[in-house]
């Protein structure tokens, strides 16, 4: 038995689908970020919940660009009583929305439910969810970051694709090489700006640090740790084999074939494979100078938010069948998440055999931990002040050091309510 089924996998048993019995139809509406991935994957996946629950109707809206726009969209629509019912937020946005008092708690639904207690959805998984002892919120597609690379300009740079480098200097040697051997070519695109400073944060824990002391009180990621990670980040720029680019500028080039390296996501798997024209395969996330790999699990959990019971009820049955052995198939053929149950892993196994790309993150699973999410109402905002300290730091504007100081510094007030 391999790495992924040693991990993932024991008995399969079945799991109860059983449909509430409402005495009328109930609609609720859907919201998603990432239009391009999760809407084909939520209408397969509309189409057999509706086999089992006819009585539910889901009504999908338009998709937001990415976590934040999706958080603002609901925080806007609290208030208006038109927020959708059933949300898919990122990990790490959730907190604010239990924080708040806005999330609906689904323990009420879950201590009756037969499905938590039989051994088909992973609870490390679902974990993710828990706040205390209540379940708020039910995982979906969660998510590590990888490491593309093209093959075929490694075999041009006389590299073997079959050994990928397990280290930050071995990946930045390696893309020198393939600079050096094709005219034209940029050694590597690191995913910096990708949503919740999810990159940044890879960094920094995996050079162990974190993002604030445990206690919560004060900000953590100024110290040696998250020096060293901002470093770097800026020793691509300075090394000349990453370019001041955008995130789309670097997805596309990588597409296009003309980039050596790509960290980012394994959210962007399928879209990536199905447009490249190339060797396209994935390996672990380097390994930090600490040789520690901590890899903040990202991708999205299902948030109720609502005041009628019989709407909060049917999206919860919405969200686990999602999550279940159906949905999570779909899900993972559709995008390159995690599967989020055993007995949709079984589903998966030809599927894993025939495309050894996807089963990287999976394997990668003894490596990650909780995506962290700031407290308070300006998380938000403190998303985007690192992030715009960041692309300083990449564009030359700001040394690490000066940019750390100055995120830091803002980011302190912000966590505090001011």
């Amino acid at each position: 038995m391999n790495t992924l089924f040693r991990f993932l996998g024991g008995a399969v048993l079945a799991v109860g689908l059983a449909a509430p019995a409402f005495a009328e139809p109930v609609e609720i509406t859907l919201a998603h970020p990432y239009g391009k991935i999760f809407r084909p994957i939520h209408e397969q996946i509309i189409a057999e919940f509706n086999k089992v629950h006819p009585d539910i109707k889901v009504v999908i809206e338009a998709p937001q660009p990415d976590y934040e726009q999706l958080v603002q969209r609901t925080l806007t629509g609290i208030p208006q009583k038109n927020a959708p019912v059933l949300s898919f937020q990122g990990v790490n946005q959730v907190r604010q929305f239990v924080d708040a008092g806005q999330a609906v708690d689904l323990t009420p639904f879950t201590k009756d439910d037969p499905r938590w207690k039989q051994d088909g959805y992973y609870k490390d998984m679902m974990a993710l969810g828990r706040y205390g002892d209540r379940q708020m919120a039910v995982p979906f597609a969660i998510s590590t970051p990888i490491m593309y690379f093209n093959a075929d300009l490694f075999r041009k740079a006389g590299l073997d694709p079959s050994k990928p480098p397990k280290t930050w200097p071995e990946v930045i040697a390696a893309a020198k090489k393939i600079q050096a051997a094709v005219p034209g070519s940029t050694g590597l695109f690191y995913d910096y700006l990708i949503t919740g400073n999810w990159g940044f944060q890879v960094l920094v824990y995996s050079e162990g640090g974190s993002m604030m002391t445990a206690d919560e009180s004060d900000v953590a990621f100024d110290k040696e740790p998250g020096l060293r990670a901002t470093r770097l980040l800026r020793s691509f720029v300075d090394d000349g084999v990453m370019k001041d680019w955008n995130r789309a500028q670097g997805e596309q080039a990588f597409i296009a074939g003309n980039v050596g390296f790509y960290f980012s996501s394994t959210s962007w798997l399928k879209g990536v494979e199905d447009k490249a024209r190339f060797d396209m395969r994935t390996a672990f996330y380097p390994e930090s100078s600490t040789g520690q790999r901590r890899l903040p699990s990202g991708g999205n959990a299902a948030v109720v938010i609502t005041d009628d019971p019989k709407k909060a009820k049917a999206a919860y049955e919405y969200a686990m069948f999602a999550a279940g052995p159906i949905g999570t198939e779909i899900m993972v053929k559709g995008s390159g998440y995690m599967p989020m149950h055993k007995e949709g892993t079984v589903r998966l196994a030809k599927f894993y055999a025939d495309n050894p790309n996807f089963k990287t993150s999976v394997e990668q699973v003894p490596f990650i931990f909780t995506w962290y999410a700031f407290p308070g109402q300006n998380t938000l905002k403190i998303i985007d002040v690192i992030k715009d300290n960041l692309q300083a730091v990449v564009s030359k504007q700001a040394t690490p050091e000066a940019a750390l100081k100055r995120a830091s510094d803002e980011v302190r007030k912000l966590s505090k309510g001011s």
